[in-house]
C-alpha cells in the first residue's frame, strides 16, 4: 500500500528551513578522492528524495547506488535492481537495511557487522548526514514499515488458507 505514510523532509530540526539545513550540510562536506563535495550533497539530497518518497524505486537513482554499495559496506546485489529487490521490496528488509543508519543499532553494516563505513573519515560528513536526516522521521517509518509487513504476513496467511482448501 503506496503511501500509507510521508515523511516530511522540507521542515526539519524545529523548523529550521532545509535551505538553511543544506547550507549547513555543505559546510561540512569535504572533498574525496572519489567524490566531490558537492557530488556528496547531490547523494544526500537524493536520500531524503528516497525516503521521503516512501523508497520508491523511481528515486532510487545510480549515484545512491553506488554510494551505498561503494561507500557504506553493501554488497552491490548485482546491479541496481538487484540491490532494490533485497532491500526495498519487502518491508521487513527495508527495515533491516534501515537499522544500518540508526544510531540506536550503532550505525553497524548489516553485511559485514562493523561500523566502519560510519567512521570511515572520506565519508563520514556524507553518512552521518544521511543517518542524521532519518533520526526525526524514524519512528514514523518504522511503524509505517511494520504495518506493511503485517498486512503482507496477512495476505500470506489467506493465501496458504486457500492452498490448504485446495488440498481438501
Amino acid at each position: 500500500m503506496r503511501g500509507r505514510f510521508r515523511i516530511r523532509i522540507c521542515r526539519i530540526r524545529g523548523g529550521e528551513d532545509i535551505k538553511r539545513l543544506e547550507k549547513r550540510q555543505s559546510d561540512k562536506m569535504k572533498s574525496t578522492e572519489f567524490m566531490s563535495a558537492e557530488e556528496k550533497k547531490a547523494v544526500l539530497r537524493g536520500w531524503q528524495r528516497f525516503v521521503k518518497s516512501d523508497f520508491d524505486g523511481n528515486y532510487f537513482t545510480k549515484k545512491l547506488y553506488d554510494h551505498l554499495h561503494l561507500h557504506c559496506s553493501f554488497i552491490a546485489h548485482f546491479n541496481i535492481h538487484g540491490f532494490y529487490a533485497t532491500y526495498f521490496e519487502n518491508p521487513e528488509h527495508t527495515i533491516k537495511f534501515l537499522h544500518q543508519f540508526d544510531k540506536d543499532y550503532g550505525y553497524q553494516s548489516i553485511e559485514y557487522g562493523t561500523n566502519y563505513w560510519f567512521t570511515s573519515e572520506d565519508y563520514h560528513d556524507l553518512n552521518s548526514e544521511m543517518a542524521e536526516s532519518l533520526e526525526p522521521y524514524k519512528e514514523k517509518i518504522y511503524a509505517g514499515l511494520k504495518q506493511k509487513t503485517k498486512e503482507m504476513k496477512l495476505r500470506q496467511i489467506e493465501q496458504l488458507k486457500g492452498e490448504i482448501e485446495e488440498i481438501k
